[in-house]
């Protein structure tokens, strides 16, 4: 039997179900280009999920191509500071968009699956705490300079996590405690003004209304109009009259939920956590250390992904700017989200 064919049926359902409610909703905002636009991009990243058939993505793991990709990956994130651009994050080709930090995310995961399935017995080691940081680190500091937080973030949380499931209690205190210590010294002299005041707007967003704290008013405005059932499809203002902004990226979310009220939002999380079960379950199967250890990050990184998106678009944690996984319109995301799978899917083979 073709490898590639053995699909787990419920990851596809589950996709093509997420897929509907992101284009359904595209359409329901009036944003039709868009919606064609990213029902092409979902047909591509259906035709990469079953791409395992005919490629063998475990040679993404082996040196020469490791190396090659790596340094194509810092590359990238390179060039975005040598041309011109109004957004730092993403290289416009043409009338599309990419944003490298997306497809970044696929060697950030490998390289440190790698360091950790060799290093993770010495792990309670400041040492090789330290060195796992380092192995990733210029994925990171150059994701901060451009400035890209939300990026940031979701790669700085999923290496904490990551390394947090090989320390004892009294070491996640220590680092708990480091943190602390670097977020002072990151709000002294790192972070932007503007993302210091999407800080305290989030915890007083009335303090500049009109400004600052417009999009987390407009977003509790909608979020507080939706009710249980929503208003009905087609039915939603905040959304299509363009009051909420980012209405189709970063808040995607929040529009489903102002149509679809809260049922929509217990659909999409019972669906994103079924997801992750599906993965948790097969995870158990992989037999190769190196690629469970794989598979258990890409897990970290799709928990944290959907936890922090959903909080910002629930108002509960302050906007960052990340896309909701496999609801958000963009090709970047998606493209990238497919890819991770077919890597995982083709490592449960090995």
């Amino acid at each position: 039997m073709i490898r590639g064919l053995k699909l787990n049926f419920k990851i596809l359902l589950i996709l093509t179900i997420l897929m509907l409610i992101s284009l359904s909703t595209l359409f329901s905002l009036g944003k039709v280009e868009n919606f064609y636009k990213n029902l092409f991009f979902w047909v591509i990243a259906f035709l990469i999920i079953f791409s395992p058939a005919i490629i063998r993505y475990d040679y993404l793991f082996r040196f020469p191509y490791l190396q090659f990709f790596y340094t194509l990956s810092i590359i990238l994130l390179i060039i975005l500071f040598i041309i011109p651009s109004k957004n730092r994050s993403w290289i416009q080709i043409g009338d599309f968009s990419l944003q490298p930090s997306e497809f970044t995310r696929i060697f950030f995961l490998i390289i440190l699956a790698i360091f950790l399935s060799k290093y993770y017995h010495l792990m309670k080691n400041n040492f090789f705490i330290f060195l796992s940081f380092l192995v990733v680190s210029p994925f990171m500091i150059l994701i901060l300079l451009q400035p890209d937080l939300g990026m940031f973030i979701l790669y700085f949380l999923t290496w904490l996590a990551a390394i947090s499931l090989y320390l004892p209690f009294k070491k996640l205190i220590q680092i708990t405690l480091l943190l602390i210590l670097i977020v002072a010294i990151s709000w002294i002299f790192l972070l932007k003004d503007y993302q210091k005041e999407r800080i305290l707007t989030f915890i007083n967003p009335y303090k500049d209304p009109l400004r600052s704290g417009y999009n987390i008013i407009q977003l509790k405005i909608t979020l507080g109009s939706a009710g249980f059932w929503g208003k009905g499809y087609n039915q939603g203002t905040q959304g299509r009259l363009g009051f909420l902004p980012s209405a189709t990226t970063d808040f995607i979310l929040a529009s489903f939920i102002e149509e679809r009220g809260f049922i929509g939002l217990f659909l999409y999380c019972f669906l994103m956590t079924i997801f992750l079960s599906i993965i948790y379950f097969e995870n158990q199967f992989i037999t190769n250390p190196l690629y469970y250890t794989f598979s258990n990050l890409l897990l970290i990184h799709f928990a944290i992904k959907f936890l922090l998106t959903t909080g910002v678009n629930l108002a509960i944690l302050p906007i960052i700017g990340l896309p909701v996984p496999f609801l958000s319109y963009g090709g970047s995301h998606l493209i990238s989200d497919a890819i991770l799978l077919a890597i995982w899917h083709s490592l449960r083979y090995y």
